[in-house]
């Protein structure tokens, strides 16, 4: 039987330690900055599209910056259920497992509300409405119909990439030309997700110490999982190609729109996943719960790693 009662207390004292309101990091009445760019080129790949100018760059890097958040705001949907699900399972059981988990929950909530808030406040600075996705509930339940495990380890990438994305582009990058309000944002959410990580491995080594034979199920399920994230990327990157062109007020000839396309597309997929997937510790904690978990996500890797 796992005695994991101090990790869980740990997780509650570095949550309670790093934690943030959103009133402190983003007041309501805040106004955007739009002459920088908010998140890095690393992450949009707007740079590499020759047919925009300068200018039109930087309206898509606002317009993926925001959807970005967006997609955070609709994919912790399915994160909230998660956490609220696994505490349930500690009612009249463990209290400081229970504990911990519902402090996920809540700040998965938050970090809900914090990326609703952005995306309004950029509604009212943007030249035109952006185009986002509305269907997070249904997702949500679509992922929660897999199993436990399963979406514990796609949640597991899925945090872990957070901090990859703030290592990598924010804190890594010496360019001063991002917003500085947008990268605090990425900051202080990884922080929070740095807890949820933990929380998620030691989630998995509970349900693997029962059912040591559920892995192998699981992770097909997370590949499944990942190839659906794949087609929500899509759909919101085709509405964001719409949001394009109303802002630039142009429309793209069938060339550029396949290229641009194509371009976004590679970008969104190894943003989202392949850096997920390439994470030391994702790999790691995978290693942790069984070799074969870490040798079955590396065979699965190549197919996102169009950076």
């Amino acid at each position: 039987m796992l005695n994991q009662t101090a990790e869980y207390q740990s997780c509650i004292q570095s949550s309670e330690k790093v934690s943030w309101r959103i009133d402190e990091l983003l007041p309501k009445d805040t106004v955007l900055d739009f002459s920088h760019r908010f998140l890095s080129d690393a992450l949009t790949h707007t740079g590499a599209i020759p047919f925009l100018n300068a200018e039109e760059r930087l309206v898509l890097n606002h317009i993926r910056s925001n959807s970005y958040a967006h997609l955070f705001l609709f994919l912790e949907e399915y994160a909230v259920a998660l956490a609220a699900q696994r505490a349930g399972l500690e009612l009249h059981g463990n209290a400081t497992h229970m504990r911990a988990l519902l402090r996920f929950t809540e700040e998965e909530l938050k970090h809900q509300q914090l990326f609703s808030r952005f995306t309004s406040a950029f509604a009212k600075g943007f030249k035109v409405a952006p185009a986002l996705l509305d269907n997070q509930v249904e997702v949500a339940r679509a992922i929660m119909a897999k199993s436990n495990l399963g979406v514990l380890i796609f949640n597991l990438h899925m945090e872990l990439m957070t901090q990859q994305h703030y290592l990598e582009t924010v804190r890594g990058n010496q360019d001063e030309t991002l917003d500085p309000l947008f990268c605090n944002l990425l900051k202080h959410h990884w922080l929070e997700e740095a807890q949820h990580t933990r929380l998620d491995f030691l989630e998995a080594q509970k349900i693997l110490a029962e059912s040591p034979d559920a892995l192998d199920a699981a992770l097909t399920e997370y590949a499944e999982l990942l190839q659906a994230l794949r087609g929500t990327l899509n759909a919101q990157l085709a509405l964001d190609l719409q949001t394009l062109e109303k802002a630039v007020g142009r429309t793209f000839t069938p060339a550029e729109r396949q290229q641009l396309s194509e371009l976004q597309e590679r970008s969104y997929v190894y943003g989202f996943i392949g850096m997920g997937m390439k994470a030391p510790l994702f790999l790691s904690r995978l290693r942790a719960l069984s070799p074969v978990a870490e040798r079955r996500v590396l065979e699965l890797a190549p197919t996102y790693y169009c950076a």
